[in-house]
């Protein structure tokens, strides 16, 4: 007789290598202590995931963990959307990821054992949310031959840390990384673990929404953005493409069909899209307070609206040439028209900054003022141009959030699907990053309009 599961249900799953002698794979004590605290405060099971050591011959873990119960060989279905793989993925690997995104298959999120933490998007069929293959983070110190250079880069990416997994149900579920300090001290969701001491609130320095697109924001994350905005009290908040530009997308130029249905759904007024910037813009300083400070990167849809310009759209847009031809001189002086225009609408609040491309914006050593559109040397911004140019980062631009080492990218705070992602298989996701006053950063998913099971 199969007993039946019941929901909800919290794991906090990490990885232990085998013990190499030496300090190599021994436990990090306070790290355990702090995971067997987080279980008691927020009622979750603890699952450890055993891997090799320096080599495949490595495979008894420390004494500290070898006969725990925790211990978990092999797969193990958290849902039926979810569950740990028994996928073995050698610890030197530089990216889990390489060569395994095929294996998340019939709509399921893979977790990997390993002692990196990769969060990686499949898209998944026409019309659902992506599948995911991520990696856990390692409880245990490296146990790597760092005569070599994999063993010497894998020790220098070594992450001390845990993915939290929350069933809502049998098809529906939450994860988030947690990344440890040295010490073993975590934060989850602003609540910081130490050990078995009592778990404090810490400060959110900066909560980075998922790309806004006013216009095309999901009135349902809308309203989840608001509500991280109301518990966890950022200090700054940062805006990714809050300007759409659908007003002025030059992707529609000279699409007869399409401008037709642009304007039947009052989506051709560039007034109106500058109004509504605006009045969101506002809400968002109301909601932030006096003392919260908002900042939006340069971004690429912002740029539509400087290329309509540059183009001289206007001379064939009867409905906007009358205040597009306002922004010609202040765009001509170097004054961004976005800014310009949203000003226009009336008086932006004294807590908004707009940073201009070649700014940087950094805070506790993160950098937050790249959208992630832009590469390295004229070329295209990508996930490896981000990580090379900005070393920590949050960024924004493509939708889907991805984890690599310390380049973290949100994903949209938009509908998953747009009339210009028609029959594509989609990796798009609803995601937004804390970044703790301890500098770690914290990627949240956010589904039905929820990101926790509290």
């Amino acid at each position: 007789m199969t007993t039946k599961e019941s929901f909800p249900k919290r794991y906090i799953i990490t990885a232990a290598q085998a013990y190499g002698g030496y300090g190599k794979g021994v436990p990090n004590l306070n790290l355990l202590a702090g995971l067997e605290k987080y279980c008691q405060v927020m009622k979750a099971e603890l699952i450890i995931l055993p891997m090799a050591g320096s080599s495949v011959r490595e495979l008894e873990l420390h004494f500290e963990l070898a006969n725990r119960p925790e211990i978990w060989f092999g797969s193990k279905r958290l849902n039926s959307k979810i569950a740990i793989s028994d996928m073995v993925v050698p610890p030197q690997n530089v990216d889990p990821s390489s060569g395994r995104l095929r294996f998340p298959q019939r709509d399921k999120t893979l977790i990997l054992a390993h002692p990196k933490q990769r969060l990686k998007a499949v898209p998944n069929s026409n019309f659902k949310i992506p599948k995911f293959l991520v990696s856990t983070g390692a409880l245990t110190t490296p146990n790597y031959n760092e005569m070599n250079h994999r063993g010497d880069a894998a020790k220098r990416d070594h992450v001390y840390g845990a993915l939290v997994v929350e069933i809502v149900s049998d098809n529906h579920y939450h994860f988030r990384h947690i990344r440890a300090a040295t010490n073993g001290s975590f934060v989850d969701l602003g609540l910081k673990f130490d050990g078995d001491k009592k778990p404090v609130q810490v400060s959110v320095e900066a909560l980075v929404l998922g790309d806004i697109h006013v216009g095309d924001t999901d009135p349902v994350v809308r309203e989840a953005n608001y509500k991280m905005i109301e518990v966890y009290r950022p200090k700054r908040l940062i805006l990714h493409d809050l300007f759409n530009g659908h007003s002025v997308n030059h992707h529609n130029f000279g699409r007869m069909i399409t401008q037709i249905q642009e304007v039947e759904s009052q989506r051709y007024s560039l007034a109106m899209e500058l109004q509504q910037c605006y009045e969101e813009l506002c809400e968002f300083s109301k909601a932030m307070g006096r003392s919260g400070q908002i900042i939006l990167p340069a971004c690429n849809h912002h740029q539509f609206l400087n290329r309509y310009l540059e183009e001289m759209r206007l001379k064939d847009d009867r409905f906007n040439a009358k205040i597009a031809s306002k922004l010609i001189a202040p765009m001509i002086e170097g004054r961004d028209p976005i800014e310009v225009g949203i000003s226009m609408m009336g008086k932006i609040p004294k807590n908004v900054r707009f940073l201009d491309y070649d700014d940087d914006y950094k805070v506790r050593g993160v950098q937050l003022g790249s959208h992630g559109d832009k590469g390295m040397s004229g070329g295209r911004g990508s996930m490896r141009s981000r990580e090379f140019a900005h070393g920590r980062s949050i960024t924004g631009h493509s939708h889907t959030p991805e984890i690599l080492r310390n380049t973290v990218i949100v994903g949209t705070s938009t509908f998953l699907h747009l009339p210009y992602t028609k029959g594509s298989a989609s990796s798009w996701m609803n995601a937004n990053a804390l970044l703790y006053d301890n500098g770690s950063v914290q990627l949240i998913n956010i589904i039905d309009g929820q990101w926790t099971i509290d």
